[in-house]
């Protein structure tokens, strides 16, 4: 990644996204010529392995090791945090999210979230100081979460190498973050406003800046666009866990009132181009609500933590139906979560079905 794109970070946090950009470079190869056959092996949650899967995820514990700023890491696949010689941050990730989804040649993903210091268990998705993805299609885009100029040169002391306390991404204490947490799927959310379920109080559009980036031919990465914005109203959806639905009574007549007042249906069953789809076109939403035969399924720590984290970061906003995203606490590396996230206006929409199950 050229330096100019990482100015003003504070140089650990510069070396993790460096080496973030450097790895998601190395996967878009793999892909280019890997299969999607079966490892014959199966990941902590139970989920059947494909040999990219354990390539991939292989390759990033591989990378993140030899980052001096990386002191731990976690993937989907081995989520307990194993500890790395560096220090300064630990990154969490899901090495190729859509797996199942690749022997049709659709777009996959990559989701990484970036914690100071040491484990995330114990706290919450907006103590994160940066998250990123990248999508696998036509294309390798790689979109990031990462601090204003104003807000790294504020926060440099407090995420220092070696800090014993970490602060959040708008300026609390871990310790006041902790304080005012919210545990599980959400608290008790009775008498909150829709607005504030659907959007942290960590502010991250004031503190941070979605950029998008392009991988070149030749390995390196071209800006496309700073400070990715996601408008309030939109009338696209992507309606994930439709199973749900037939529990749910409040997901299908939501889906039913967005097909009858012709909203754009855009899905692809994977997470991350769907919710790239929102940060590309600056609208839409994500919605995954659950109902008693079709639990969550999402993973916390690996993959709604960081996508909500960019979401927010470019002004949108997510909800468990509770509360933020960003806002529940990581009680366990398996933890799951329900999730909605994309243009604020319909993610409001979507609360009632969040709340149902």
């Amino acid at each position: 990644m050229d330096a100019q794109h990482l100015k003003h970070l504070q140089p650990e946090l510069a070396a993790v996204l460096n080496c973030i950009a450097s790895v998601v470079s190395e996967i878009s190869t793999v892909l280019r010529s890997a299969g999607s056959g079966y490892s014959g092996t199966s990941n902590a949650f139970g989920d059947n392995q494909l040999e990219v899967d354990v390539q991939v995820d292989r390759l990033i514990f591989e990378r993140l090791a030899s980052c001096s700023a990386v002191e731990g890491a976690g993937s989907e696949e081995q989520p307990e945090i194993k500890t790395l010689p560096g220090q300064g941050y630990t990154v969490v990730f899901d090495p190729l999210d859509g797996s199942s989804i690749m022997g049709a040649n659709f777009a996959v993903g990559t989701i990484f979230g970036v914690w100071p210091g040491g484990t995330p268990v114990g706290r919450q998705g907006r103590q994160q100081a940066a998250a990123a993805y990248a999508v696998y299609g036509p294309q390798t885009i790689l979109v990031w979460a990462r601090p204003r100029a104003s807000a790294a040169a504020a926060s440099g002391a407090e995420t220092a190498v070696g800090a014993g306390a970490h602060t959040t991404a708008n300026g609390e204490s871990a310790a006041d973050a902790a304080a005012a947490s919210t545990s599980g799927n959400g608290g008790n959310s009775s008498g909150a406003s829709p607005s504030s379920l659907c959007c942290s109080a960590a502010r991250l559009a004031e503190s941070h800046e979605v950029q998008e980036f392009l991988l070149q031919a030749d390995g390196s990465w071209r800006l496309l666009r700073s400070g990715v914005h996601i408008q309030p109203v939109s009338r696209t959806y992507a309606p994930a866990n439709m199973r749900a639905a037939a529990q749910n009574a409040e997901y299908a007549a939501l889906i039913q009132k967005w097909i009858e007042e012709a909203f754009t249906l855009r899905y692809t069953g994977g997470m991350v181009p769907d919710v790239h789809h929102t940060i590309a076109k600056g609208s839409g939403v994500f919605c995954n609500p659950c109902s008693e035969k079709a639990p969550a399924k999402l993973r916390l720590l690996f993959e709604c933590a960081p996508l909500a984290f960019i979401i927010e970061a470019a002004g949108g906003s997510s909800t468990t139906g509770q509360c933020s995203v960003l806002d529940v606490v990581v009680r366990t590396p398996n933890d799951r979560s329900k999730i909605c996230l994309g243009s604020s206006q319909l993610v409001e929409q979507s609360l009632p079905a969040m709340q149902a199950a």
